[in-house]
Parts: structure tokens; sequence; C-alpha cells
């Protein structure tokens, strides 16, 4: 099974195989690029395996999709609510479209994990999901 995944953290290393010994390149900060179960990855020219996973994730999965934050501000878990992460203007945030409520979305910041539960305006978000593969998603 082949997915649209994106790079949210910058050092993700493909090699040629699974042992990780030969290294092939490097992907991108935001880079959309095919990823295959078991780690086998392709973007541009840079194709092999990735023990980097968990520094990508799907650009669509179930209701959730893939954006960047127009903004640097601290997100809240609740509309005016105190904001308790901090998301910086470029940087990779998943959100949920089916969500909004008095322009609002459910948001999720990465931070070594998904960390689900915030709020940011549906303004304050690109939506990157329809991009194509081997692109670089940015504002």
């Amino acid at each position: 099974m082949v997915q649209k995944n994106i790079v949210v953290e910058s050092g993700v290393n493909v090699y040629t195989d699974k042992t990780f010994k030969k290294l092939v390149g490097t992907l991108p900060k935001c880079a959309i690029f095919k990823y295959t179960a078991g780690g086998y990855v392709e973007f541009n020219n840079i194709k092999g395996y990735t023990n980097r996973a968990n520094w990508t994730c799907p650009a669509v999965s179930g209701a959730y999709v893939i954006a960047l934050s127009k903004v640097t501000q601290k997100l809240a878990e609740t509309v005016g609510g105190k904001g308790i992460i901090q998301v910086t203007k470029g940087e990779v945030v998943r959100i949920d479209p089916t969500s909004i409520k008095n322009g609002y979305v459910n948001c999720a910041v990465f931070n070594d994990v998904w960390e689900w539960g915030f709020k940011i305006k549906a303004t304050d978000v690109k939506r990157c999901e329809a991009l194509g593969y081997n692109a670089i998603a940015k504002l």
C-alpha cells in the first residue's frame, strides 16, 4: 500500500536497505513523498528505506489532513483558552476540517509524538493534502 506522507522533522535519512548502513540521501522538511509499508520511501531521485518514519505523517488519515501554520502562536485546548503549546509559522500541523466550529478546527501538533486536542483558527492554516508527490509544502 502506497500512501502520501510529509516530513515533519528534519533529519529523515534514507538508506539503500533495512540495515541502515549506506546513506542514499536525506528528505527535506515538508517534503511530500511516497511511503510504502515497511519503510520504503521515494522522493525525487531518493529511493530507499528510513528508520525515521515517526518523523513523517500521512497527508490524509481519517478525517485529519496536513496543513502548515500561517502564524506563530500558542494554541489552546479550548477556543479562547490559555495557550499551552507553541506552533511556529510554516510548521506542519494536522487539522480536522470537518470539526470547524466558530471559525476554529481541531488541531494536532508534532512534539516527538502527535499531541492532539488543540484549536486553531481555520484561517491560520494552509491545507496541503492536495499537493503532489515530490513537492515541498510551503506557505
